[in-house]
């Protein structure tokens, strides 16, 4: 942990573990992304997946979250799925909402990244119906 090798190591981690559970993987997973692994499979398969992955390393232990009603939150996006996989910004229940003060005693380059970073996670991270 705060060591600059610590994103080097654990992306190596991942992927050794990406590419030893998919070569004894003999189910299709349609559906992969790294980083926090979502998957996607049927539901009958998932318990044989969540074995697999948890028998990589007995201190790496992953776990299952199920969509609900089509709806996944994976990290600060909202996975909706119906027929296909659209974005929305997610935001916990706890989130106040509140930002940089204007008025604080910060740099203007930092008010103004607090700004452009918002409009960024708007228009990159979110399908356009939800602008």
């Amino acid at each position: 942990m705060g060591s600059p090798l610590s994103s080097i190591l654990a992306n190596l981690v991942i992927q050794d573990l990406k590419c030893s559970i998919f070569k004894t993987l003999t189910i299709h997973i349609p559906l992969y992304y790294r980083y926090d692994i979502i998957i996607r499979a049927r539901n009958n398969h998932i318990n044989i997946i969540l074995c697999s992955f948890n028998s990589y390393h007995e201190r790496i232990k992953f776990m299952v979250e199920y969509s609900d009603n089509g709806v996944i939150n994976f990290l600060d996006v909202k996975l909706l799925i119906d027929g296909r996989i659209i974005f929305d910004n997610y935001r916990k229940s706890t989130n106040s909402g509140r930002y940089l003060n204007y008025f604080s005693n910060h740099p203007v380059e930092h008010k103004r990244g607090v700004v452009i970073g918002q409009l960024d996670r708007i228009l990159f991270l979110s399908h356009s119906k939800f602008y």
